[in-house]
């Protein structure tokens, strides 16, 4: 249930583009399954204040609804082992990153799975079928997670699940569990036991909660959205995983081995000379939405000096909104780029011409346009074409079918 939270593990990418691969289709988009049971989803990557929740609730409670808080954070994994013994190499003082989804067990219990509400309750944690293919975890394997003090907590997986039931994250736990580690922040609620869905969602619009620039609204019969990034399980298995350490000062260092094994010098495109350091993986397909970019007379449209200059794609560092919650931006894992940055600032309204945040939804990047809040300078690489899902977007709604 992706609303409350593609290829083999790449490990080098030849450098070199070729025309034919930078001009080659990409998969069309996978099928979108919504849960069976309603419920509608309100987060904010900061977190709410006091008197947001009782909004919330009093919106809820005004059709008969309720309401149950909930939790994301990002921890540092240090250790994974079975029997004692690691199963996965990560270099002394680092760790890699788990996106975690917090849910009291209501939520997991009635709309999630209720094997896992099981094994929350018993003490153990859930790991998604992506992260744990990725490293070979199964049932019974032990994970030291550090904690917001810097102190190892071990916890043991009692299942592995589809993606979805974890929210799209790496690991799914309960609030206690949580707050073992010092991840408080509520972060999101869900809403639900309501009869109408309309009336509902009515209600909570009314009370100020739309999806917008301030709240991220997801309802469990809404259609895919363009502009969804994959869960960091999923990620992971399109770009790979790197270990990192955080200094006092906040500053993140990634593995310079696989810094060095997946990131490209930064260089000059062809065809619009934009210059950047990016993911090998999102070479051919960024050349190739900056060619048919170039083909539809739209370079003009691309700042060259100001995207060479502060905008571009790997950069480790804690994501701007979220790096409270211990969240590393995707640009940590450069596969991100962004342009144009002065125009398209974070938290500000979108200025960039649609016709070219639809080839590079084409090329296989979502766009920030349509994120909470706004990020319009920034497209983040997703691996199959988001140019064909007809959904209400705020800003640069696709064109498709008849209409094309």
């Amino acid at each position: 249930m992706v609303f409350l939270a593609l290829a083999a593990v790449v490990s080098a990418v030849p450098s070199a583009v070729s025309a034919d691969t930078a001009n080659a289709p990409l998969p069309e988009t996978r099928k979108w399954t919504s849960p069976m049971k309603r419920a509608i989803s309100i987060s904010r990557p900061v977190g709410f204040s006091l008197a947001v929740r009782a909004q919330i609730r009093d919106a809820a409670a005004s059709i008969g609804a309720e309401t149950y808080p909930g939790r994301a954070a990002m921890f540092g994994m240090s250790r994974i082992e079975r029997e004692g013994r690691s199963i996965q190499r990560i270099p002394r003082g680092m760790q890699v990153p788990m996106s975690t989804t917090v849910q009291p067990d209501e939520v997991v219990r009635n709309l999630m799975s209720v094997e896992a509400a099981d094994v929350l309750l018993a003490g153990g944690i859930v790991m998604g079928d992506s992260s744990a293919r990725f490293r070979g975890a199964r049932v019974g394997d032990v994970v030291t997670l550090i904690d917001k003090r810097r102190r190892p907590v071990t916890f043991a997986i009692g299942l592995v699940v589809e993606d979805d039931v974890v929210g799209g994250s790496d690991l799914l736990m309960s609030p206690t569990q949580a707050d073992s580690l010092g991840a408080t922040t509520v972060t999101q609620y869900t809403v639900t036991g309501f009869r109408n869905p309309d009336t509902a969602a009515a209600a909570l619009a009314a009370s100020g909660f739309v999806n917008g620039m301030d709240f991220r609204v997801r309802r469990t019969w809404d259609g895919h959205n363009p502009d969804a990034t994959l869960g960091l399980g999923e990620a992971k298995l399109l770009v790979g995983e790197f270990a990192y350490r955080i200094t006092t000062s906040g500053k993140v260092t990634a593995d310079p081995g696989w810094v060095h094994q997946n990131i490209t010098p930064r260089r000059f495109f062809s065809g619009i000379p934009v210059r950047a350091g990016c993911h090998r993986r999102i070479w051919a397909p960024l050349q190739g939405a900056l060619n048919e970019t170039k083909r539809a007379g739209l370079e003009e449209l691309i700042d060259i000096d100001n995207t060479n200059k502060y905008g571009g794609c790997f950069y480790a560092r804690l994501n701007r909104i979220s790096g409270d919650l211990g969240y590393l931006s995707r640009h940590s894992w450069g596969m991100a780029f962004d342009m144009n940055t002065t125009t398209n600032a974070q938290g500000r309204v979108p200025n960039l011409d649609c016709r070219i945040v639809r080839i590079f939804r084409k090329w296989g990047f979502a766009w920030g346009g349509n994120f909470t809040p706004a990020d319009g300078m920034h497209f983040e690489y997703v691996g199959e074409r988001r140019d064909n899902i007809e959904y209400p977007s705020r800003y640069c709604r696709n064109v498709v079918g008849a209409d094309r």
